[in-house]
């Protein structure tokens, strides 16, 4: 499961291997943490990586930094402390402030410099000995151009595996993924590849697989946000012919999303904050149900939590989960 911010914290995350992972999700991706100059977590961070928080699924830490200094103490503090042995670094962020600071997709304007980063984080002996480090990647900032540069420098280091999301980092999440330049990973990369992008529906995966056949792990973020029983084709010995329960699949998202609200408006005081985050999960799930188009509305319009779970209610009782061929997210990214 992929990082995304606001999203697939420690609630969803817990909430989603209850109900629909039921340890078929092989690894789960913290949004990003970014280390500051005190060298300590920001209590956000540090509840959404507790060990308690993540006892039932396999957590990986995701950590944006151009420091390797950084990277290396924020990675020897999750390994003493809270017992992660696997980091993930952020090389893919879009997000124009973190672009400018050269952090996440920012990290690949230079690829010297991002050679020395990883240097100087596999010449440390601890890491070497305790901790797996992964890297989710962009093939670019403004184009594709100096991918097997970038390839190059990942090949030069014994990465646990290499994530990469085929789009540069001025698509953002939009336009057609640049899956030549995934076939050029594929064909050249001497570590472990994962493929990122766009696998919203049982028909993206089907093209995906049978496009790159070489590839056996894929990391999905909107896709099951949006359709969380997706992951039963996913998984299926016969994902083409695989024939979903959608009457169970609904009942399950309905106990997803309350575990969800509960854990979330546990720690979150009033209501303004909670069902923002709340809403969040609807810009994406709105678009696996068939007439719905008013109870979503009266779900969005919502300010006040008695009115945010009388709208879910009504939505759920009377809205019909459906299976798309495609979904086209009308969300700006």
């Amino acid at each position: 499961m992929a990082p995304m911010e606001g999203l697939t914290d420690f609630t969803y995350r817990n909430a989603y291997e209850k109900t629909f992972g039921k340890g078929r999700i092989t690894k789960y991706f913290t949004p990003f943490i970014s280390p500051n100059k005190s060298e300590n977590f920001l209590a956000r961070e540090i509840r959404d990586i507790d060990r308690g928080h993540n006892k039932d699924t396999y957590t990986v830490v995701q950590v944006m930094t151009n420091e390797a200094k950084d990277f290396i103490w924020t990675a020897k503090m999750l390994y003493e402390k809270y017992g992660y042995s696997e980091i993930n670094l952020n090389a893919g962020c879009p997000s124009g402030t973190v672009v400018s600071k050269d952090k996440g997709s920012g990290m690949l304007r230079d690829t010297e410099k991002l050679d020395r980063f990883l240097d100087e984080v596999f010449e440390d002996a601890f890491i070497r000995e305790n901790i797996k480090v992964s890297v989710k990647t962009r093939i670019g900032v403004e184009d594709d151009d100096s991918f097997p540069q970038i390839m190059e420098v990942y090949n030069s280091y014994p990465l646990e595996e290499l994530i990469v999301h085929p789009r540069v980092r001025t698509d953002y999440y939009r336009n057609e993924l640049h899956l030549d330049a995934f076939r050029y990973a594929v064909d050249n990369s001497r570590n472990k590849l994962v493929l990122n992008g766009d696998i919203f529906t049982r028909k993206n995966f089907l093209e995906m697989k049978e496009m790159f056949p070489e590839v056996d792990t894929f990391m999905l973020g909107r896709g099951l946000i949006a359709d969380p029983g997706l992951i039963n084709v996913l998984t299926d010995d016969n994902p083409q012919a695989m024939v979903r329960d959608l009457n169970a699949d609904k009942k399950l998202m309905k106990e997803l999303h309350d575990l969800v609200y509960a854990a979330r408006t546990a720690i979150m005081p009033g209501d303004t904050h909670a069902i923002h985050r709340m809403k969040e999960m609807w810009c994406y799930m709105e678009y696996v149900f068939d007439d719905c188009k008013k109870e979503i509305k009266a779900i969005k319009k919502s300010q006040r939590m008695a009115d945010y779970k009388a709208a879910v209610d009504v939505f759920f009782n009377k809205a019909m989960l459906v299976e798309r061929k495609n979904i086209i997210f009308s969300k700006k990214f």
